[in-house]
């Protein structure tokens, strides 16, 4: 085994021991770089047209994503947080509408008493408010960490590539820049492809919506729109509050709106993502799938948020490195 394999094989072990010993830390720099791939699009272009050094280009695209979310938020801040209000009142009301008419048949009034929650004590309740508290600092801490390591990976990004070239073979060093290219340019293109999709169903969603009658439309459509990120998942679960509601005013109601999710997860599933991303080097929906699975049972909610960009580039690197690299098959061009 030569010096150049040897650094790969000690490389992947480096990496396949943190994933054991501290997966949170891999998970979090990759939803990082995904960040720092994100707003080096728009960097290169202002770099282009402005001639100024990277930070700086890096610089006024946050400040210009900031004034156009403080801008957006001022303008949609009081009729969504009025919805978004108003769908916490609703949301248990649809619950126990439910319950009430389960309870009218004989088989649900079975199902009901199993859906009965526990009664539980003053000091459940405190258990309960410190779990949820903790959680949220958890993940607040969590995106702390991806901000500042995808503003940091977006502003200077040489250091760190450098860095990583370094533990490689100096043979490698070509061979090593055209991978990490490869995976920037999927990085790119999926976030690309992802970003539109989001927002078409979104705002599909929302026209689905209001024809229908549905009520809080908007919040609900930006939910689905936000959880797109997370493909297969993440419609299925923007869908639930929506059939919740629905359901209050009718079961018809409730069965048009599954139509109306399902319908847009499949325009958004097998037309818009492909067309959008048929210069990535995509995955089949089976392999996507069984990533997603794969991540959820190991690292939960944040490995499946991230399992298809992880897995695009895991395809980048198997093909590189052991496919063309190490078995000597002839390059793909991606």
């Amino acid at each position: 085994m030569s010096r150049a394999q040897t650094s790969i094989l000690i490389l992947a072990a480096l990496l396949l021991a943190l994933f054991v010993f501290a997966p949170q830390v891999p998970l979090l720099g990759f939803a990082g770089l995904l960040l720092a791939a994100a707003l080096s699009v728009p960097a290169g272009h202002v770099m282009r047209w402005t001639g100024w050094p990277r930070w700086s280009a890096v610089l006024v695209v946050i400040l210009a994503i900031l004034g156009l979310a403080v801008a957006a938020g001022t303008l949609a801040a009081g009729p969504l947080s009025d919805q978004a209000r108003q769908l916490a009142e609703d949301l248990p009301r649809s619950l126990q509408t439910m319950r009430d008419r389960l309870t009218e048949t004989s088989w649900g009034g079975w199902l009901s008493e199993h859906m009965a929650l526990p009664d539980g004590d003053a000091t459940q309740g405190v258990g309960l408010a410190a779990t949820a508290a903790s959680t949220t600092m958890g993940w607040l801490g969590n995106a702390a960490v991806i901000l500042l390591v995808g503003i940091y990976l977006a502003m200077h990004p040489k250091p760190y590539v450098g860095g990583l070239r370094a533990l490689l073979h100096p043979s490698m060093d070509g061979a090593a820049a055209d991978t990490l290219e490869e995976c920037g340019a999927v990085l790119r293109g999926w976030l690309t492809g992802q970003a539109f999709a989001m927002i078409v169903s979104g705002t599909l969603t929302w026209i689905g919506l209001l024809v229908l009658g549905v009520p809080l439309a908007g919040v609900l459509a930006v939910l689905a729109a936000l959880l797109g990120f997370i493909p297969n998942i993440g419609p299925v679960i923007a869908a639930v509050p929506a059939m919740l509601l629905a359901a209050t005013i009718s079961p018809w109601l409730a069965l048009w709106v599954a139509l109306l999710f399902l319908t847009v997860q499949f325009i958004e599933g097998n037309i818009l993502t492909p067309l959008v991303q048929a210069e990535m080097a995509d995955l089949p929906p089976a392999a996507l799938v069984l990533a997603q699975v794969f991540m959820a049972a190991f690292f939960g909610l944040l490995g499946v948020a991230l399992a298809a960009p992880l897995a695009a580039v895991g395809a980048v690197l198997v093909r590189r490195i052991y496919s063309e690299g190490w078995l000597g098959r002839e390059p793909v061009t991606p």
